[in-house]
């Protein structure tokens, strides 16, 4: 249940994190949510002058597959 968060009656899911990767370290720079509209919203965790060096994104949830042929 990490990957869900409530807000008031609305329910969204993360399906992507953005990391910025340092060597051995890892930090954790912004998540995308998926809202139950289907819409998305990013939420930037650090000031975007930190945003150097190599980012890495991590697809937490598979956006859900066509199932017509």
């Amino acid at each position: 249940m990490d990957d869900v968060v409530r807000s008031g009656t609305k329910l969204s899911i993360i399906d992507r994190r953005l990391w910025r990767i340092d060597r051995a370290n890892r930090e954790l720079v912004a998540e995308r949510h998926r809202t139950a509209s289907g819409r998305f919203r990013t939420v930037w965790l650090v000031p975007e002058e930190n945003l150097r060096g190599v980012l890495w994104v991590e697809v937490v949830e598979e956006a859900p597959s066509d199932p017509s042929p």
